[in-house]
């Protein structure tokens, strides 16, 4: 199962990657710094507050997409 930890893990690798800061990440997806070390907080720690609208709109703006695929069980 993917939980929000794996999500918090692409994005700081991605922020790390492409940009001097988390402030610059932060201008870039329309945000200020504090709000992005919260949303990083709260997805490293899965915490309740993670709405997935809010995930999902910071992710596409930074150049990501979220997949549902149906997980298909086979038993032997």
């Amino acid at each position: 199962m993917t939980d929000t930890k794996v999500v918090y893990e692409i994005l700081d690798r991605h922020i790390r990657l492409n940009y001097n800061s988390r402030a610059e990440f932060g201008r870039e997806v329309g945000m200020v710094r504090q709000n992005v070390n919260e949303f990083m907080c709260i997805l490293k720690k899965c915490r309740p507050g993670n709405s997935f609208n809010k995930i999902s709109r910071i992710l596409e703006k930074a150049g990501y997409k979220i997949e549902i695929k149906k997980i298909i069980w086979l038993f032997w």
